[in-house]
């Protein structure tokens, strides 16, 4: 290696600037570009990793309602953002899932929807009340009796005033044993009428619900969520 200098020193020592240079980058472009490129993945990761990483979701919430417009979903996400403490590392996103009627997109939005459910991505849905009882019997979906004890803890008087929103829903697992066939009743999902945050940004409530994934475990993120959609609710709706 040391010979190697030495000898690329002698060729180019009697060049100019100019003739150094045409030199350089005929004979080392392409070790010059890996480098770079190298240099720039480095600095990229950096930056990413240690100086400014990408927010982490706090809560990542599915969108089964009826139809309404991005923007909203969006500014939803942003106004749950105040209930994270650290809100420079960590977000609430809502994205919807609903279904185009174009055969490739929709085969595209289901894929993503159980992609991000299997690892564990997904917390919990917006859905409307068919949805909540397809939800159910697919499996989907969990019971809200402890995402509602959460809720008690956080704020006891707004708890009493809507531990009735989670209504009782008839289902059949579609998974059940056909001999084993019976029907379940349980409170699957909670009812989201009148939310003063949702109606502010023009998202209808008259037939939304709230629910958990099967698979979560983010029942005090949820409740938060909950809760924060709910205040200042009329306690007669």
């Amino acid at each position: 290696m040391r010979n190697f200098f030495r000898t690329e020193w002698a060729k180019m020592k009697p060049m100019n600037f100019r003739d150094k240079r045409q030199y350089i980058w005929e004979y080392y472009k392409l070790q010059i570009i890996v480098l770079v490129i190298a240099i720039v993945a480095i600095i990229y990761t950096i930056n990413n990793v240690f100086i400014n990483p990408p927010k982490r979701d706090y809560l990542y919430l599915a969108w089964q309602g009826i139809s309404v417009p991005f923007e909203p979903l969006g500014e939803l996400g942003e106004r749950l953002d105040a209930i994270i403490e650290d809100q420079d590392r960590y977000q609430v996103v809502v994205r919807s899932y609903l279904l185009t009627g174009d055969p490739q997109m929709d085969q595209a939005i289901v894929t993503r929807f159980f992609s991000v459910m299997h690892v564990g991505d997904l917390h919990g849905i917006f859905v409307t009340g068919p949805t909540l009882i397809a939800l159910a019997e697919d499996g989907i979906i969990k019971p809200v009796h402890e995402l509602l004890s959460y809720v008690n803890e956080i704020d006891p008087e707004l708890y009493e005033h809507i531990a009735f929103r989670a209504p009782l829903i008839s289902f059949v697992p579609t998974e059940m044993n056909p001999n084993d066939y019976s029907i379940m009743v349980d409170n699957m999902g909670i009812d989201l009428y009148g939310s003063p945050l949702l109606e502010e940004l023009g998202i209808p409530t008259s037939d939304l619900y709230f629910t958990i994934v099967s698979n979560s475990t983010r029942y005090y993120e949820l409740a938060k969520a909950l809760v924060f959609m709910l205040e200042g609710l009329e306690m007669d709706q």
